[in-house]
C-alpha cells in the first residue's frame, strides 16, 4: 500500500504545472485522505458574474509534525463544443503562501491554503479541488484532494443577444475639466510671489556692493601707490637671497599698473614685447634714461628663465623705475596744467558770450 501511495505521489510532483487543464485528465493522481485528515472547501460566494474575483480556502487537519503541501491547482473541463481559444474557463491569480496554527488540546495543525480565482464562462462551474501532497509524522505520503466547489456565473451580456451581435458603445470625447477663476488667481499669485522675490534679491545685492563700494576707500593715485611699491622693493632688495622670482613679479606688476592708470591702456594684459611696441606706436614712448626695457626684459629672464640676480641688479632696477615715477610725475603735471588752462580759457570764452 506505501508503494502505491508513493507512486502516485511521485506523479503527482511530476505534473508540469501549478495549472493543471483538467480533473479528469490522463496521470492525474486519485484523492486518498488518510484518517485522521480531514478536508474542507469554503468559498466566499458561489453566485458570481464572468470576471468576479472568488476566494476559495482549503483546510485541512493534520497531525503535528506532518506536511502539507500544494502541488498544483486542476482548472475545469471545457463545456462541449467550446473552441480552445475562447480563453481560460479559470483564471488563478498567483498563491500565497499556507498558514499553519496550532490546534490547542487536540494534537491537530489546522493548515489553511487560499485561493483566488475569477471565472470566465457562463453557466454552472465545477472548481476541482486542488492537488496536495501530505507527508505524515512517520514518514506516510499520500495524495489529498478537497472536495470541488460548484460555481453558478452569470453572463455580464444582455439577455437573449449573441456577443457578435452587439454593436459597440459609442466613444466618448474627452472632455478637459474648465479651470476656475481660483486655479489662475493661484497661478497669478505664485507667478506675482516669485518676481517679487527676484526683484528683492537684485535689490539686495545692489544695496550689498553700493554699500562695499561706499566703504572701500579710493584708489591713491598712480604716482603714489608706485612710490609706496618701490620703498617696499627697495628695502627687500637690500636683503635680497635665495629665489629672486616673487620680487621681480611685484616689480613687473607695480611698473605696469602705473602705465595703465596713467596712460589708460590695458599694459597689464601685454607682454614685454607688446608693451615696448604699443608704447612706442602711441606715441608715448618713454625717455631711455628710463631703461623700461631693460626693466622688463631683466624680469622675465629671472621669473622665467631662472636666471639668478644679485642685489645690486635688484637695487639697479628699483632705481630705473624710479625714473619711470619721475617721469610720470613730470608728465602728470603738465597735464594738470593743460586741463587748467584749458578751463581757465572756456570760462573766458563763457564771459565774453554772456557779455555781448
Amino acid at each position: 500500500m506505501r508503494r502505491v501511495l508513493l507512486l502516485a505521489s511521485l506523479l503527482a510532483l511530476a505534473l508540469p504545472a501549478p495549472f493543471a487543464s483538467a480533473d479528469r485528465r490522463p496521470g492525474l493522481p486519485p484523492a486518498t485522505v488518510p484518517p485522521p485528515i480531514v478536508v474542507t472547501s469554503t468559498a466566499d460566494r458561489t453566485a458570481v458574474a464572468v470576471g468576479e474575483r472568488v476566494t476559495v480556502v482549503y483546510s485541512a487537519r493534520i497531525p503535528e509534525g506532518a506536511t502539507l503541501k500544494l502541488e498544483s491547482l486542476v482548472s475545469p473541463a471545457r463545456p462541449d463544443g467550446q473552441s480552445a481559444t475562447t480563453g481560460f474557463v479559470l483564471d488563478f491569480e498567483p498563491v500565497e503562501a499556507p498558514v499553519v496554527r496550532k490546534a490547542k488540546g487536540t494534537g491537530l495543525d489546522d493548515v489553511r491554503q487560499t485561493v483566488k480565482l475569477a471565472a470566465f464562462v457562463p453557466g454552472e462551474t465545477r472548481v476541482p479541488g486542488p492537488v496536495f501532497s501530505y507527508e505524515g509524522p512517520d514518514g506516510t505520503r499520500a495524495i489529498v484532494r478537497p472536495p470541488e466547489i460548484t460555481l453558478s456565473v452569470s453572463s455580464r451580456l444582455p439577455a437573449e443577444q449573441e456577443p457578435e451581435k452587439l454593436a459597440p458603445k459609442p466613444e466618448r470625447p474627452v472632455r478637459v475639466p474648465a479651470r476656475g477663476p481660483w486655479f489662475w488667481g493661484s497661478i497669478a499669485a505664485a507667478i506675482l510671489a516669485v518676481a517679487g522675490l527676484v526683484f528683492w534679491l537684485v535689490k539686495r545685492r545692489k544695496r550689498k556692493d553700493a554699500a562695499l563700494e561706499e566703504s572701500s576707500p579710493p584708489p591713491p593715485p598712480p604716482d603714489v601707490e608706485l612710490e609706496s611699491a618701490l620703498v617696499a622693493l627697495a628695502a627687500r632688495a637690500a636683503s635680497l637671497d635665495g629665489d629672486a622670482r616673487p620680487f621681480y613679479t611685484e616689480l613687473t606688476h607695480a611698473t605696469k599698473r602705473f602705465l595703465e592708470r596713467h596712460l589708460g591702456l590695458p599694459v597689464l594684459q601685454w607682454t614685454t614685447f607688446e608693451t615696448v611696441r604699443r608704447l612706442r606706436e602711441s606715441g608715448t614712448e618713454l625717455p631711455r634714461e628710463i631703461a623700461l626695457p631693460e626693466i622688463l626684459t631683466g624680469a622675465d629672464r629671472v621669473k622665467f628663465g631662472r636666471a639668478e640676480s644679485t642685489r645690486e641688479e635688484a637695487a639697479l632696477s628699483v632705481e630705473n623705475a624710479r625714473h619711470l615715477l619721475a617721469w610720470g610725475r613730470v608728465r602728470m603735471a603738465a597735464q594738470a596744467a593743460a586741463a587748467k588752462a584749458a578751463e581757465k580759457a572756456a570760462e573766458k570764452t563763457a564771459a565774453k558770450g554772456t557779455s555781448r
